[in-house]
C-alpha cells in the first residue's frame, strides 16, 4: 500500500488545535493559583508542577500558537480570510468599504480591550473574582510569608531579619534531621532539598524568634515599607490594619478622609488603592504616618 506524503497542513492543524488546548488549560490554572509570594512560600503545586512550571508551560504553548496560527494562516487560509475584509467591486476588494464583520470584529475587540484597562463593569468584577480566587489559598496566617519573597533569603539573613537566634535555630534543624550546608544556604534551598516548603521550615525555627518591641506608635514611610511590603496588606480592612498596628481604627479613618479618600472600616486596602490610583502601601503611609501636628 503505497504511503501517502507528509500533509503539513494537516500538522499545521492539529499544532493549532494542541496548542490551543494547552493555553486553555494553563490559562484557566493561572487564573486560579495563589499569588507568587503566597506560591513559593508553601510549595504550591498541582499535578506535581510548580507555579512558575505552569507559567513555562503556558509560554511555551502561547508562542507555539502564535507560530502555527501565522502558519494556518499563510499560506493556507489567506485567500479566504482576505475576502472576508472588504466588499467586492468589480471583481476585486474594495477596502474603502470594509465588510460589516469586520469593523464589528475590530470594535468589540478595541471595547474589550479599553475595558480591561479601564478596569470598568463588568471587568472589575471579573478581576475582583480572580483576585478572591487567589486569595482563597489562604487558609491561615502561616500562610503568608513574614516578608515579601523571604523564601529567597539566606538562613543566616532571615534570622537576622525576623530577630531569631541563629545558632538555636540550625542546630534545632539539624536535629530535626534536616539537611543543608550551612546559614547561607537559602530558605527555600533548605527547604526543596529536604522535600518541604518554606512554610514549614519556618515553623521548625519559628519558637527561636526573639520577642519583638511593642508596635510602634508613630510611624514613619520608611518604617511602614520595611514592615508591611510585600504582606499582603491589601487584602485587609482598615480594621483590621488598624488593628494590627496599634492605632485607632476610628482616628484612621478620618485621617482618610481628610486626605480625599472615602473610607469605611470593612473596606479592603486594596479597593481603596485601585479607586485613588495609589498602592495598598501608599493608603497605609496615610493611615499610620501623622504629622507633626498630630493629624
Amino acid at each position: 500500500m503505497e504511503r501517502k506524503p507528509f500533509n503539513m497542513r494537516a500538522m499545521t492543524a492539529f499544532m493549532v488545535t494542541a496548542a490551543f488546548v494547552f493555553c486553555v488549560v494553563t490559562g484557566v490554572v493561572l487564573f486560579a493559583v495563589p499569588q507568587g509570594r503566597i506560591a513559593n512560600w508553601v510549595d504550591w503545586r498541582l499535578l506535581g508542577l510548580l507555579k512558575e512550571e505552569w507559567a513555562q508551560v503556558h509560554l511555551v504553548f502561547g508562542l507555539l500558537f502564535v507560530v502555527f496560527g501565522i502558519i494556518h494562516l499563510f499560506p493556507y487560509n489567506w485567500p479566504t480570510f482576505k475576502a472576508y475584509l472588504a466588499a467586492r467591486r468589480q471583481g476585486r476588494l474594495d477596502f474603502r468599504r470594509p465588510r460589516r464583520e469586520l469593523v464589528a470584529g475590530v470594535a468589540v475587540a478595541l471595547l474589550l480591550a479599553a475595558g480591561s484597562v479601564a478596569a470598568v463593569p463588568p471587568f472589575s468584577q471579573f478581576f475582583a473574582f480572580n483576585a478572591w480566587v487567589k486569595e482563597s489559598w489562604v487558609a491561615g496566617p502561616d500562610y503568608e510569608p513574614p516578608f515579601g519573597h523571604a523564601e529567597e533569603l539566606s538562613l543566616a539573613s532571615f534570622a537576622k531579619r525576623m530577630n531569631m537566634d541563629l545558632a538555636a535555630a540550625t542546630a534545632a534543624l539539624s536535629a530535626q534531621g534536616v539537611a543543608f550546608g550551612g546559614p547561607q544556604d537559602s530558605l527555600g534551598g533548605i527547604a526543596k532539598a529536604n522535600g518541604m516548603s518554606a512554610m514549614d521550615l519556618y515553623m521548625l525555627i519559628k519558637p527561636f524568634e526573639r520577642q519583638t518591641a511593642a508596635a510602634p506608635t508613630h510611624y514613619s514611610p520608611e518604617m511602614i515599607e520595611e514592615q508591611f511590603q510585600g504582606k499582603g496588606v491589601g487584602r485587609k480592612t482598615v480594621a483590621e490594619m488598624a488593628a494590627q498596628a496599634g492605632v485607632d481604627a476610628a482616628a484612621v479613618v478620618d485621617r482618610l478622609e481628610k486626605a480625599g479618600i472615602a473610607a469605611q472600616a470593612g473596606r479592603t486596602l486594596k479597593e481603596l488603592a485601585e479607586a485613588h490610583g495609589m498602592t495598598p502601601v501608599d493608603v497605609l503611609k496615610i493611615m499610620l504616618v501623622v504629622d507633626e501636628k498630630g493629624g
